[in-house]
């Protein structure tokens, strides 16, 4: 049995330089690609019996052949697949920030409505696009939602997935595929058919989570287990978003699949359509039902722009008065403002004299 260490070297090119994580499928590692001279994750396939299996070892390397054949930028892209003697990897983007398990933690409170709609956008966005693929994630939940350092929010972890087109399941047999905490009723149902509809519901526990600052059901894993499958939610909890916007997250966690959102798209377009009430003063009303490839679209392109939302709340701090959140800054920021504005003042009298 091969025994990884760091600084060992996988394959020709990979130098494993740091542990990241471990998860019920493989352990990941931050590692340098020698020859291509970037750093990327690697996933290394846990070694047990199972996964000495040939179907198993089949069905990973298909697992890596579907997820690199999705190409959005809401989802952690797959770069490579390889092995060494027994073991077997896959190479992927690595994502420089951190988790939006980690970002609520720092925030440790309830997230303003324009970073709810934007994040639900977003990770809808990057759904949709996976789910045309026959892709569905089953594992969504905060720990696999991954912001970069620019505030981009990208979707990790779709080895939990199940191809759906295939029917091949590419996660282990006989196990519970998923977080007990945002898992739909029928996917904790034992031999209920589930289908995509289990992200949107999951995707509706985050957005739930960030709009309460708290999950939907707490305690033991029984007891959270029972609260998804009597679907009693409280959303009658104090929160700074409107009604309009909570019905999104009721719908997304509706008991029965068929009171959901049809698709991912549908949710994009909702979030859109709120988004702009919001810019406009507006708001009212519940948005558009059904989405499209277009909706998805564009509505990447915007929801996606985590960047000052989530940058300004983890980089300053905020107090709140008269329903307005003020961003307090220090005298040397401001400082270093009156710099840049003075720059630009004067860059703009010597273009006025050049041109005269």
């Amino acid at each position: 049995m091969t025994t990884l260490t760091l600084g060992t070297t996988l394959g020709p090119n990979l130098r494993l330089d740091r542990f990241l994580g471990e998860g019920a499928m493989g352990v990941v590692y931050r590692a340098h690609h020698l020859a291509l001279g970037i750093d990327v994750a690697v996933k290394v396939l846990k070694q047990d019996e199972t996964n000495r299996d040939p179907r198993y070892v089949q069905r990973f390397q298909r697992e890596a052949k579907t997820l690199a054949r999705l190409d959005h930028p809401g989802i952690v892209r797959i770069l490579d697949v390889g092995s060494v003697d027994d073991l077997y990897y896959l190479v992927m983007e690595l994502v420089e920030g951190m988790s939006l398990d980690q970002y609520l933690l720092r925030r440790n409170g309830p997230v303003d409505e324009a970073t709810v709609l934007k994040i639900i956008g977003a990770v809808a966005a990057a759904l949709a696009t996976a789910h045309r693929a026959g892709i569905i994630h089953r594992d969504l939940k905060p720990g696999n939602l991954l912001i970069s350092r620019r505030g981009q929010l990208k979707v990790a972890d779709l080895g939990m997935a199940l191809d759906s087109e295939s029917g091949v399941q590419l996660t282990r047999e006989r196990t519970v595929v998923g977080t007990p905490a945002y898992m739909a009723p029928e996917a904790l149902t034992p031999g209920q058919t589930s289908d995509h509809r289990i992200d949107l519901y999951a995707l509706g526990v985050i957005g739930y989570q960030l709009i309460f600052a708290r999950l939907p059901y707490t305690g033991t894993i029984s007891q959270v287990v029972q609260g998804h499958l009597a679907g009693r939610a409280r959303f009658d909890l104090g929160s700074q978003c409107r009604p309009a916007t909570i019905a999104i997250i009721r719908r997304l966690m509706a008991h029965e699949a068929n009171d959901r959102y049809s698709d991912a798209e549908a949710v994009v377009a909702e979030a859109r359509h709120l988004l702009h009430g919001n810019k406009n003063g507006k708001g009212k009303g519940k948005g558009k039902g059904k989405g499209s490839k277009s909706a998805t679209a564009s509505g990447s392109s915007e929801l996606f722009g985590l960047t000052r939302l989530i940058e300004k709340g983890l980089g300053a701090s905020t107090s709140e008065k008269g329903g307005e959140r003020i961003v307090h800054t220090t005298s040397r920021e401001r400082i270093l403002v009156w710099l840049i504005l003075i720059g630009i003042v004067a860059l703009a009298i010597i273009g006025f004299s050049l041109s005269s």
